[in-house]
């Protein structure tokens, strides 16, 4: 569901009148959209594609795919512009200099490449009703503005990182003059937002506390296709023996997440011979990461490469739960991952590393196990208890699965947008 972060009751917010009107034309810009993976990816290509199934005209403008590996994929390279349709939404993709891991110059020519290419991108898109941006990166608010000035409408934010200072804290920027105009941007960009959206309570509740109204604030969280993951028959995957009991890392390999600990936690038990831990995806650290398992002889760690998401309800139904760490750092404390809500639709529950507002979910609804963050020591424990204990897990499956499907199905928060975007054309 929808949540308005600002304290409004379920009453006070806009519904719909029942009445018939015209349908909305919605832009939404964004640096990030498939074929790439991730949270952002994942989230507006549902909005998109919901919005549409609502009646709703979707327009997005993006950049060529490249994320996260630095490197445009190879169906788009030397192309300036691409106009194509994605599952039947229709999508602009303008030219990137793309770059990926942790240095900064490289890394603002990214941003700042897309910035100045969106623009054309967003006027090339024809007549919109209302203008959806995705920040970080935040420099893309700005092409939001500009663009809402010359065709005379609204714009408004979805904050899914508070950038600057998440990059701050995680000292991916630490040149203080760029930290400064960065801030500057961030302030005169919530308030001249229409609407921002939060996709955790934390960080509407950061924005609110910079004198944002609280009228204009809303929490509208990742959701998860809760048709596509389900629990399933999960197929025998090579190198798995059927007597081991697999844990489950899927997502970006990076600084952020501090996959270290689960190599270190793997360390702890290796003396367990059925656990078998199990990381998915790719990102800038992963290569340190095998390197590291490798000189360790770490036998119970075994790396696959991105997978498509179709095929991951199968890889978290063979897991006896999903290990989801962050670093700890107190900007971590109101972050929500995405790949916690996919585990959860597949009865699987999840080992939270971590502290804060999804430490307090998990506990609260009784779907998996919290550990504090970069701790081997008690990561172990919980993977052994969860080994030990198969009823355990199948019943924090359970509790996991009625809370996606009340909750956060991606139909109830589409549907939510809709009617706070525009309460008249709202189905």
């Amino acid at each position: 569901m929808v949540h308005s972060q600002a304290g409004r009751s379920e009453e006070a917010r806009p519904e719909d009148d029942g009445s018939d009107s015209d349908p909305m034309k919605l832009l939404i810009l964004t640096q990030y959209f498939p074929p790439e993976v991730g949270a952002p990816q994942v989230r507006l290509h549902a909005i998109a594609r919901r919005l549409n199934a609502l009646g709703h005209e979707v327009t997005v403008v993006t950049a060529m795919p490249n994320y996260p590996y630095g490197v445009v994929f190879p169906k788009y390279r030397r192309r300036l512009i691409v106009k194509e349709v994605v599952d039947g939404v229709r999508t602009i993709r303008m030219w990137i200099y793309a770059a990926s891991g942790r240095r900064m110059l490289p890394r603002l020519a990214n941003y700042l490449s897309f910035t100045l290419t969106s623009i054309l991108g967003c006027l090339m898109a024809g007549r919109f009703d209302y203008m959806l941006v995705e920040s970080p990166p935040l420099f893309l608010g700005l092409t939001a503005f500009i663009v809402s000035r010359l065709r005379r409408r609204t714009f408004s934010l979805y904050v899914s990182d508070l950038w600057p200072a998440s990059a701050k804290e995680l000292r991916i920027v630490e040149n203080r003059w760029l930290l400064r105009l960065a801030e500057h941007s961030e302030g005169f960009l919530y308030r001249s937002a229409h609407q921002i959206y939060g996709v955790t309570q934390g960080i509407c509740d950061d924005i609110v506390s910079r004198e944002i109204p609280r009228s204009k604030v809303w929490w509208v969280p990742n959701g998860v296709d809760t048709e596509l993951f389900r629990r399933v028959n999960p197929k025998a995957l090579a190198g798995i023996r059927e007597d081991q009991v697999v844990f489950l890392y899927a997502g970006t390999h990076g600084y952020a997440q501090g996959l270290e600990v689960i190599l270190q936690a793997a360390q702890l038990v290796r003396h367990i011979p059925t656990i078998l831990f199990l990381l998915v995806g790719d990102g800038p650290t992963k290569a340190a990461l095998e390197a590291q398992a490798t000189a360790e002889r770490l036998t119970n760690v075994k790396f696959l490469g991105a997978q498509p998401i179709e095929a991951m309800p199968q890889y978290l139904s063979m897991s006896r739960a999903s290990i989801v760490p962050l670093r700890g750092t107190p900007l971590f404390r109101s972050a929500r991952p995405s790949k916690i809500l996919p585990s959860l639709a597949c009865k699987t529950p999840v080992i939270y590393c971590g502290e804060g507002e999804t430490a307090t979910l998990m506990q609260e609804e009784g779907c998996g196990l919290v550990v504090p963050p970069e701790n081997p020591s008690a990561l172990a424990q919980a993977v052994m208890t969860l080994a030990a204990d198969p009823v355990l897990a199948a019943q924090m499956g359970w509790n996991g699965r009625r809370l996606a499907e009340s909750q956060y199905s991606w139909d109830t928060i589409v549907a939510r947008l809709a009617q706070i975007l525009d309460p008249a054309s709202a189905s």
